[in-house]
């Protein structure tokens, strides 16, 4: 839902908005924070769609902004876009929809890890689909998700199974598979397994 910016003015150029947000660090949550720069937090409202208000921003801090209320930024922004700006501000991430623990299979050749056990990576999925696990699959391997060709799920009796989106969409929560990747010898990709 959006409507068109309401014009404000403000007399003697300056503005102090205050409210609590945070902004997108590499790695971090894309939220404003508020040690953010004036230019980081012009950066945080261009990429969540306010780039009508980012001159009206533009000399603003992730606190100065942080620090305003909901009713002060439907004052400057009009009932809609105050609403949604404080909103996202404030936003809470969203909670994955599905959690499960990845290891990845050791090489014969590769030493152990401190303390003998093996380390098991969360791979959060926002979605229940293939696409989205071959996203996070890809990341934890440091490749394209087009380098994977296909996903399999190895069962106990050695059969591998194509993951599909059905198949996805019926993991159990914080299920835990060991992973490992095996060249694709028709492709320059790769083939997941899942045990």
């Amino acid at each position: 839902y959006h409507s068109s910016p309401t014009p404000c003015c403000f007399p003697d150029g300056n503005c102090c908005p205050s409210q609590q947000a945070e902004v997108l660090m590499p790695g971090c949550s894309d939220h404003l924070l508020p040690s953010s720069s004036p230019q980081d937090t012009l950066q945080w409202l261009l990429r969540h769609r306010f780039s009508p208000f980012s001159r009206l921003f533009s000399s603003f801090s992730g606190a100065d902004l942080l620090r305003m209320s909901r009713e002060d930024l439907i004052q400057i922004c009009g009932p809609a876009d105050g609403i949604r700006l404080f909103n996202t501000m404030k936003g809470r991430s969203i909670r994955p929809r599905l959690t499960i623990y990845v290891c990845q299979q050791q090489s014969r050749s590769q030493a152990t890890k401190p303390g003998g056990g093996d380390v098991y990576h969360a791979l959060y999925l926002e979605e229940r689909t293939l696409t989205d696990l071959s996203e996070k699959v890809a990341m934890l391997f440091n490749i394209t998700p087009q380098q994977i060709t296909h996903i399999y799920r190895q069962k106990s009796t050695g059969i591998h199974i194509l993951v599909s989106d059905q198949m996805v969409q019926n993991f159990r929560e914080e299920t835990s598979f060991i992973i490992s990747s095996v060249r694709d010898e028709n492709t320059e990709g790769f083939n997941i397994v899942l045990k």
